[in-house]
């Protein structure tokens, strides 16, 4: 999938081992974990001219819904449409795949994540709390996907 606009080229696609430096490096998480999601194409990164600038990472909740884990743009290339390419090209696998819903989540104190998410079709579908180890609850947003 390849965005044009601006005179610039952004295009997604599955993770690879060649990408694995980088997404350590952008993501919070370990070797193990990012190795398995590579392998898995749980990662989806953005590139420019060759250069990657974001990644979407995802898994499935109970097994079964895919579930936006993360999606980083880096600060330079934000409000570009990184983020939408992203998700479009994610959205596009899992209707391929079946699914029939989406699911994501933000901080409920982080009004910009929310907002994107509801500019992408997600709607509001709960709370949570984690008492100490997260302050903020998390807000819980799900998307239909349409025959």
């Amino acid at each position: 999938m390849v965005l044009k606009g601006a005179a610039k080229m952004i295009e997604a696609k599955h993770a690879t081992e060649s990408d694995l430096d980088w997404l350590l490096q952008e993501d919070e998480v370990t070797q193990a974990w990012a190795e398995r999601c590579i392998k898995y194409n749980e990662y989806i990164v953005a590139f420019k001219n060759g250069t990657p600038i974001g990644f979407l990472r995802y898994s499935l909740f109970w097994s079964s819904i895919p579930y936006m884990d993360m999606i980083r743009v880096l600060p330079k290339y934000q409000k570009q449409g990184v983020g939408s390419t992203l998700f479009d090209f994610w959205q596009q696998k899992m209707r391929q795949k079946n699914h029939k819903l989406l699911m994501t989540s933000s901080e409920s104190d982080e009004p910009d994540p929310q907002a994107w998410h509801i500019r992408n079709g997600f709607t509001k579908s709960g709370e949570l709390t984690f008492g100490q180890l997260q302050i903020a609850s998390e807000t819980f947003f799900v998307k239909e996907l349409a025959e």
